[in-house]
């Protein structure tokens, strides 16, 4: 009896140690702040993808996220001409819609009549960037073309002596704001 106990305190006291080496701790910081932590152009980076969140309920395509990038890695925190342009084709909006929602003389005027761009240039100017409007109008416009209207997809169970396919398709578009 002896000897089976102090086998059992030999085993725990073997076992715990080896145990306690492997126990991990998973530490959850929050912050208010979205840029916590990231320099100007990471933010400004953010900021913009954020704002093509609210705006579109979808994230940027990916190959949205280069010309992004390029317009706040400006060191004089200026946004370029050419990054209304560069993010709208790279979003995939068509090259005559484009030419008319980036033009220069009307894209400021645009921008502060529309509430999700000038939410995303006030979170930018805190950041001192100046222009972002070009950026922001790219990034925070929705096509509001008549083919966007709601539509939804609903399938029919096809008979042999039904006419066409049986499957009637409509679109439906959802934006999250």
């Amino acid at each position: 009896m002896q000897l089976s106990i102090s086998i059992w305190l030999a085993l725990f006291v073997a076992f715990v140690p080896s145990q306690a080496r492997h126990v991990s701790r998973m530490v959850m910081e929050t912050h208010e702040d979205a840029c916590t932590g990231l320099n100007a152009a990471e933010c400004c980076a953010q900021t913009l993808d954020l704002a093509g969140f609210r705006a579109t309920g979808d994230q940027l395509p990916k190959g949205a996220k280069n010309p992004v990038r390029f317009s706040c890695s400006n060191e004089a925190k200026n946004v370029p001409v050419t990054a209304c342009r560069s993010i709208a084709m790279a979003r995939g909006i068509s090259a005559s819609e484009v030419s008319a929602l980036c033009v220069p003389e009307t894209l400021e005027k645009r921008c502060s009549g529309d509430a999700r761009c000038s939410a995303c240039v006030a979170e930018l100017e805190k950041l001192r960037f100046k222009a972002s409007y070009r950026a922001c109008y790219a990034v925070t416009f929705v096509s509001a073309r008549p083919g966007d209207a709601a539509k939804v997809i609903i399938l029919h169970a096809a008979t042999p002596d039904a006419a066409g396919s049986g499957v009637e398709v409509r679109k439906r578009r959802t934006v999250v704001q």
